[in-house]
């Protein structure tokens, strides 16, 4: 199944700029793109350069090693602090 697609808000309504399949009355999460630095070109709908004007990414570590680096970086004091 489509995961994103392009569109336009048009009087109310998202007309999409593709064919989209998806089953009917599918929850969907609508962003605005008019004020975005990366805003999209039109008839550039893949999903990468959506993900690119929204800032995602891809990790190759798993889990672990992700959660293994945040408490390594963390820093504590043992030294009072004086007001």
């Amino acid at each position: 199944m489509q995961s994103a697609a392009y569109g336009t808000f048009r009087r109310g309504q998202v007309v999409f700029n593709e064919p989209v399949s998806a089953p009917d009355e599918s929850s969907v999460i609508v962003v605005f793109l008019k004020d975005q630095k990366n805003e999209p070109k039109q008839g550039k709908n893949t999903l990468s350069e959506i993900f690119d004007t929204l800032g995602a990414w891809e990790d190759s570590r798993d889990t672990e090693t992700i959660i293994s680096e945040i408490e390594k970086s963390r820093v504590s004091r043992t030294a009072d602090v004086v007001l």
